[in-house]
């Protein structure tokens, strides 16, 4: 189970280094065509493992359904609810908003699984949750920076992140009981696959999305597949093998901690120093994580 969490920690500072390139990205795309750019990547990379392990426990339909379920509600729905959070508030907001996961997938955990983590284990969730927000809220930022700057309007990006802590506590509640049986890689794809081919067919049917002109941006468009492969190829599936074989809540506390590991690249790209305050919510944060190792 230690390792289930060290892949979840090793997930959460994946996503703290793709959340911050992608943003330029995310503004020139838009939400919705980076989010599925993002996608093409991982399907190229993850076709010949899939290939050669495939089991026909995949064409269940339980199976199906749930993987399904999980891929419109935590990629098509929660992941471009990230990116206009993202788009809109910045990094930093953007992984505040997303701590939020934290308390909802506990919750939901206990609710459809009955499964709760001990004391400690909550405790040190408390203290991760604590932590982030304290970290987050009071690090300090620079006005002009276009990281940092709101584009649009505040209250979309608040829904959005809003929208995404919750979809992304759904998902894992459904992916958690399909992960018994299951190669959590070829889980990871197929929620790829199927979220790409249903953006896809949107695409078809919105035939005057900007998306095709925009791709002949190659700087860009190679940083939004890039990006998406470290994040959904490598992050997202160490995430999955870390539910695999983990507490749903845990996972997702650890896995949360993406805030507290961006604010030092926000420090090195913005040379902006955080403050005491937020230096002090990481610790709390750390301090949390090291109850639930300890635990």
């Amino acid at each position: 189970m230690v390792i289930s969490y060290i892949f979840a920690i090793s997930a959460a500072a994946i996503w703290s280094v793709t959340t911050l390139i992608s943003t330029r990205a995310v503004r020139y795309f838009g939400s919705y065509n980076y989010n599925f750019l993002r996608l093409v990547g991982i399907i190229v990379l993850f076709t010949p493992y899939a290939f050669y392990n495939w089991r026909p426990i995949y064409f269940e339909n339980s199976i199906l359904l749930a993987i399904g379920l999980s891929s419109i509600i935590g990629i098509i729905i929660g992941d471009t609810f990230l990116f206009i959070c993202l788009k809109r508030l910045g990094p930093r907001r953007e992984a505040l908003l997303f701590s939020f996961q934290i308390p909802c997938t506990i919750l939901m955990a206990d609710i459809f699984l009955n499964s709760l983590p001990n004391f400690y284990q909550l405790l040190g969730c408390g203290l991760i949750f604590f932590g982030i927000i304290v970290a987050i809220q009071f690090n300090k930022t620079i006005k002009d920076d276009d990281l940092e700057n709101i584009q649009g309007n505040k209250l979309v990006g608040l829904y959005a992140g809003i929208g995404l802590a919750v979809c992304q506590a759904i998902g894992i509640i459904i992916m958690k009981p399909i992960l018994i049986n299951t190669d959590p890689i070829i889980v990871s794809y197929l929620r790829v696959l199927i979220a790409a081919i249903g953006m896809l067919l949107s695409f078809i049917l919105l035939p005057k999305t900007e998306l095709w002109s925009k791709i002949k941006n190659l700087k860009q468009t190679s940083i939004a597949i890039s990006s998406g492969i470290m994040g959904m190829g490598v992050g997202m599936t160490l995430f999955i093998i870390a539910l695999k074989g983990g507490n749903p809540g845990v996972v997702s506390a650890l896995s949360s901690t993406m805030p507290i590991m961006i604010i030092p690249v926000l420090w090195i790209a913005t040379r902006n120093y955080s403050g005491h305050l937020s230096v002090l919510g990481a610790m709390i944060t750390c301090i949390g994580a090291t109850i639930i190792f300890l635990s």
